[in-house]
């Protein structure tokens, strides 16, 4: 289960766990399906929350990953942003301790880049869009003997059903239109779309108000969803300096209304726009940023 911390200076919100868009799967053959490792049985049903049985007795001293329903999507790899739902329980006593069904929505966070336990990294790369994977995960690729403030005791092996809604990579294949008639006094930004922008403000005017503006019209899909999922650059105006780049690394996620006039830029917006958001000094401590959106997708 993730514990992310990186953030761009003013919005991008720690995740605490884990989405709602991508392939589902159901194994309509049986009602359970059984972690011959162990002993552990998770309903097969992946539009609703999973049920999941945990056998007595003592725990696995390994990591166990068992698919319990085999999706039919793209396999997950390192780095992606993954989207996801689950159900965390304590295998001393079967009680749950976190669902994003509870919250109502999926959960996504970078995968095999350290922005979550290892017991996931581990488990979860490789999988298929669409499975319902069962996780066993000891302590030391957990929350080792300190536990959890979430109500993880030290030493606790953790079991969770994962259902792997869909995964956003570094989508090199990007497309768009540069925009004609852009408003005078915004940052240069080179590159094309898909690729990490060179952003330059030396002779770009410090915004007044915030707000933010398509520079490339994406050439995908329509974008659905209120969470947009992209890669970002982050530009101090006092120094030009580059201060945060998800490039290299897993996308990041953000709500449309993260930053301001975000979405109203992406209303009928389509998969490759590139926006630049201008953040004012006074909506940010006292220092004007610029950041630039390489959009990947949205659920």
């Amino acid at each position: 289960m993730p514990a992310r911390s990186r953030v761009l200076t003013l919005l991008l919100l720690p995740s605490l766990l884990l989405l709602a868009c991508g392939d589902d799967a159901t194994d309509e053959a049986s009602p359970t399906g059984s972690a011959v490792e162990s002993g552990v049985t998770v309903s097969t049903d992946t539009s609703a929350a999973p049920e999941v049985e945990i056998p007595d007795g003592d725990p696995p001293a390994e990591l166990v990953v068992e698919q319990v329903v085999a999706g039919d999507g793209e396999p997950v790899q390192a780095g992606d942003l993954l989207v996801a739902d689950y159900t965390g329980l304590l295998w001393d006593n079967g009680e749950e301790f976190d669902s994003s069904w509870e919250r109502g929505e999926p959960t996504a966070f970078g995968i095999g880049v350290g922005q979550v336990i290892a017991g996931w990294d581990q488990g979860l790369v490789g999988q298929d869009v669409g499975s319902r994977v069962l996780l066993v995960i000891p302590s030391d690729l957990a929350y080792g003997d300190d536990g959890s403030p979430g109500g993880i005791p030290g030493g606790a092996t953790l079991v969770f059903a994962v259902d792997i809604r869909d995964t956003f990579g570094s989508r090199g294949d990007l497309s768009g239109t540069a925009v004609d008639d852009l408003p005078a006094g915004l940052p240069v930004v080179g590159g094309v779309v898909g690729t990490e922008p060179s952003v330059d403000v030396t002779d770009a005017d410090e915004p007044a108000e915030s707000t933010s503006v398509v520079v490339v019209e994406g050439a995908g899909d329509p974008l659905e969803g209120d969470t947009v999922v992209a890669h970002a650059v982050q530009v101090s105006f006092d120094t030009g300096e580059v201060t945060y780049t998800s490039w290299g690394q897993a996308p990041e996620q953000l709500p449309r209304e993260a930053l301001p006039g975000l979405s109203e830029a992406l209303e009928g917006a389509a998969v490759g726009t590139r926006v630049v958001s201008l953040i004012a000094a006074d909506d940010n401590s006292g220092e004007a940023l610029v950041l630039v959106l390489d959009v990947l997708g949205a659920f």
